[in-house]
């Protein structure tokens, strides 16, 4: 049976540029890691090929930052700095190249999702994006929590932390243990204090707010933050974002009859306008949780190579 690869990425630095990126952090088409792939195009450094149709989508919004600025030059530093302040390009390089082999098959399916999302994005057509903006929520609830524990070498701390995500959580399934994993992640980070803003630039005042009040009726009145502005925006607490996109979900994809407040036909107008209001802040959430994953597991491989090296340097003494 004959495999298809849907998709082909290539990188879009060269020369000078691509000189200063180390080997690891570049895309060459052949043995590319597929962590790198997802931090390459989620940061917008990197052309979508589409493979079935020759397509070619250049991605240039950079989704881990709240301003999608993209670094044209120097990728390397400037983003490993979004890791940690002391963290370089080598530093950066070095642990990709440790971690290529590590869960391949799980980022390999993550970066599918990603790209399919691109596809549609670009194509304007923002109600299939948000089913693959939804399906790599799903994928990762379960994972990140675990891969973020998996890495950590003080194995108290490990199970404390396991054990704070399973207690005391009211919402079954993989969605529920995630959305108490990113409450967990960001305890006493100032981000758990924002909010995920969500603009309803819409020019015919009616449909902004029509759709304004269709999504805040759906909302708990416990994830709308403060900074919201009726009806130009609907502001969602920083950790509540995965329970909003779920919430949205079921409500225009389900429809559920239990509760009168579903997304329909009638409050819906354009659903493609309606999502592209959602879907690029969606996936930026996303993008910023990974990037919380990286950071630790990245914070951890570097300290237990230096805890080897010192080992090994008083063995040979």
């Amino acid at each position: 049976m004959t495999t298809i690869q849907p998709f082909r990425y290539r990188d879009i630095f060269e020369g000078t540029q691509l000189a200063r990126l180390p080997e690891s952090l570049r895309i060459n088409g052949e043995r590319d890691a597929e962590i790198l792939v997802i931090l390459r195009l989620l940061s917008g450094s990197i052309d979508l090929i589409h493979s079935p149709r020759e397509r070619v989508i250049k991605q240039r919004k950079n989704y881990f930052v709240s301003d999608f600025k993209n670094y044209p030059k120097n990728w390397g530093t400037k983003f490993s700095k979004l890791i940690g302040e002391n963290i370089s390009g080598s530093d950066l390089a070095v642990y990709i190249e440790s971690v290529r082999f590590q869960n391949r098959n799980f980022y390999k399916e993550i970066l599918f999702e990603i790209s399919h999302y691109f596809i549609h994005e670009k194509s304007g057509s923002h109600t299939a994006a948000f089913i693959y903006l939804y399906r790599l929520l799903e994928k990762i609830s379960y994972c990140f929590p675990l891969i973020y524990i998996s890495k950590t070498s003080d194995f108290k701390n490990s199970y404390s932390f396991l054990k704070s995500l399973m207690s005391g959580n009211k919402d079954k399934g993989e969605l529920g243990f995630f959305k108490t994993f990113v409450q967990e992640l960001y305890r006493e980070d100032p981000i758990s204090e924002t909010s995920i803003d969500l603009e309803i630039n819409v020019e015919n005042e009616d449909i902004q707010s029509l759709f304004y009040r269709s999504l805040r009726d759906i909302c708990d009145q416990g994830i709308i933050s403060e900074n919201t502005n009726e009806p130009r925006c609907l502001s969602i607490k920083y950790c509540d974002m995965g329970g909003f996109l779920i919430t949205v979900r079921n409500r225009f994809f389900h429809n559920l009859s239990d509760n009168g407040n579903n997304l329909e036909g009638s409050k819906i107008v354009d659903s493609d306008l309606l999502f592209s209001l959602i879907n690029k802040q969606g996936l930026q959430w996303i993008s910023t949780i990974l990037l919380g994953v990286v950071s630790y597991n990245l914070s951890q491989f570097q300290q237990n190579s230096s805890q080897y090296s010192l080992s090994r340097f008083a063995e040979l003494q």
